[in-house]
């Protein structure tokens, strides 16, 4: 008798550890997980494609079976609601909650921007301000304006809502010496946005809990006047919409954190051009710009009501993405908005789009990648 139950004991046990893998999912892959704004690892190969053995085969096992059991979904979700209600703890991993519960990005790079600890040493400076301007005069040589946009983290413009414990040891932050470089030591021409932003930061110009990083849609419509009031300033040819173009509402938004509903609330601003007149192209957008990097967020606008024939060129990140490239596209006949990965082949899109206006934007967490791209840079204009 004591044998029998030992071997059902051992086939439970046994049926037990296997269920998981056989319900598993099994996409090569992997899927794609919108609760989490991931992709899920992928069933992994025994073998390398030269043949050999994976070697990381067991941490890639590991990794597929934890994000593709079946129901994963419901645990991480439950997972989530229990964290917050018992402990007030946020577990999404790259959110962290604030003062008065706003929510800011939780990465150990955008803390230490926070603290002042991570500036950049005078070697690093004047390699950065080399590059931008060699790309200045690059494009100087070819009678193309160039711009550069510095946006701000949300910490920056509300420094007061950030984490308790978390001190500055000084003024200046990385962002600050680079827009302090560029004035001191180049000709470039910057878009000033911080001291805008600073001063009308009681209207709410970013999101307090539904984005822990950007700026809401009165910010942007600040940000974008201030780009393109200093265009216009420029080409006079150029019409910058005002307030009275858009239809402003406001919609009651929350955010959702691994499936639970984050408990506030907040009314979002929303800015729509009345009449807009450039449409988004697509089919061609593919084809024509194939060899761009990140090529999912290139966007190409045309604009046949213009009244110039001016093309603009944008590289940017998600501060441009979400709300300007849009409006923007509303004052010119062509425009071409890209990821600022593609800095280093720059001069293979100007080539190809021979823009009369480019602009580089970088957001304040984004320095430590587009610092390396344009300190690298190698345009000379030669």
């Amino acid at each position: 008798m004591e044998r029998k139950f030992n071997i059902l004991t051992i086939f439970v046990f046994m049926c037990m550890i296997s269920l998981p893998w056989i319900f598993a999912h099994r996409e090569k892959e992997g899927r794609v997980s919108s609760m989490e704004n991931r992709r899920l690892a992928g069933y992994p190969a025994i073998r390398t494609e030269e043949g050999g053995f994976n070697r990381d085969y067991i941490a890639q096992y590991e990794s597929w079976l934890k994000d593709n059991l079946r129901g994963r979904t419901v645990i991480v979700e439950a997972d989530a609601t229990l964290q917050y209600q018992l402990f007030h703890r946020i577990v999404k991993e790259d959110t962290m909650s604030g003062k008065s519960d706003w929510l800011f990005v939780k990465d150990d790079e955008m803390i230490r921007e926070h603290q002042r600890l991570n500036l950049m040493p005078d070697a690093a400076l004047t390699r950065y301000a080399a590059g931008m301007q060699g790309i200045s005069d690059y494009l100087e040589d070819r009678g193309i304006a160039f711009y550069y946009l510095q946006c701000y983290s949300k910490e920056e413009i509300y420094p007061d809502q950030y984490l308790d414990g978390v001190c500055r040891t000084g003024t200046l932050s990385k962002a600050d010496q680079i827009v302090k470089i560029l004035q001191e030591n180049t000709d470039v021409d910057q878009i000033l946005v911080k001291e805008a932003l600073t001063a009308r930061a009681d209207e709410l110009l970013y999101f307090q809990y539904v984005d822990s990083l950007h700026w809401n849609e009165r910010g942007s419509f600040l940000g974008y006047q201030i780009l393109m009031n200093d265009i216009h300033e420029d080409f006079a040819e150029v019409p910058v919409l005002e307030e009275k173009d858009f239809t402003i509402t406001e919609e009651e938004r929350s955010v959702d954190l691994y499936g639970f509903t984050y408990p506030y609330t907040e009314m979002c601003p929303v800015y729509q051009v009345k009449e807009p007149m450039a449409r988004e192209i697509t089919s061609e957008t593919k084809e024509r710009w194939d060899f761009l990097h990140y090529k999912e967020h290139t966007h190409v606008y045309s604009n046949e009501n213009c009244t110039n024939d001016m093309k603009i060129l944008i590289l940017g990140d998600s501060f441009i993405r979400m709300f300007l490239k849009d409006d923007i596209a509303e004052s010119f006949r062509e425009t071409l908005s890209i990821d600022w990965l593609n800095i280093p082949i720059l001069d293979e899109v100007v080539e190809e789009f021979e823009p009369d206006i480019v602009v580089i934007e970088s957001a304040q967490s984004a320095l430590k990648d587009t610092v390396g791209l344009i300190s690298e840079s190698d345009l000379t204009g030669e």
